[in-house]
């Protein structure tokens, strides 16, 4: 699940990436585009076939293939957690195209990186945090952790869920031991 560049830490990038998981809500979000696309083609069909413009008729086809295309990726998620000059990164990309930021921290202000267990969860909740950022295969996940930090600048309680894989865990502690949990 968690595929790595194979990097490491003192300043050196290292990225790992981990998929959504095949969960029964991305399969119904599948089957909701999928037929919203048979509707379109039909409703357009029924709309130029009463309108007798039949010329219009031969862009359906093409109209549906815009249409997938600009939201198709929406149902291929997945998150890369990027490890620079002790950075961490966490990217939402789409469709293994689209690229976009979610959130960016230095690995010393992070106050706690803890497994999301049972025993840990009122710690979590505890914090306050306003803000919350989720780069995880699924809120279930074997190996769901969370990083707690307050921004710098705004000052706002931030939490991230993501799942780290043992090189990631490393790169935590050589930049802040103390916030992992022992």
């Amino acid at each position: 699940m968690n595929n790595d560049s194979g990097f490491g830490a003192n300043g050196v990038p290292f990225e790992y990436a981990v998929g959504e998981a095949k969960t029964k809500k991305l399969k119904m979000k599948k089957i909701a585009l999928v037929t919203a696309y048979v509707l379109w083609g039909a409703l357009a069909l029924i709309g130029g076939a009463a309108t007798k413009v039949l010329p219009i008729l031969c862009f359906i086809p093409l109209s549906i293939w815009i249409f997938a295309f600009l939201t198709w990726k929406y149902t291929e998620v997945e998150y890369e957690c990027s490890f620079f000059s002790g950075d961490l990164t966490v990217s939402k990309i789409l469709g293994g195209k689209t690229r976009k930021k979610m959130v960016t921290v230095h690995l010393r202000n992070l106050s706690a990186v803890l497994p999301c267990t049972d025993e840990n969860l009122s710690r979590i909740e505890a914090f306050g945090a306003t803000e919350r950022y989720f780069a995880a295969s699924a809120p279930t996940a074997a190996n769901l952790h969370a990083a707690l930090w307050e921004d710098a600048d705004t000052k706002k309680r931030c939490v991230l869920y993501f799942e780290p894989n043992e090189k990631a865990i490393k790169i935590i502690k050589y930049y802040n031991m103390s916030a992992l949990a022992k």
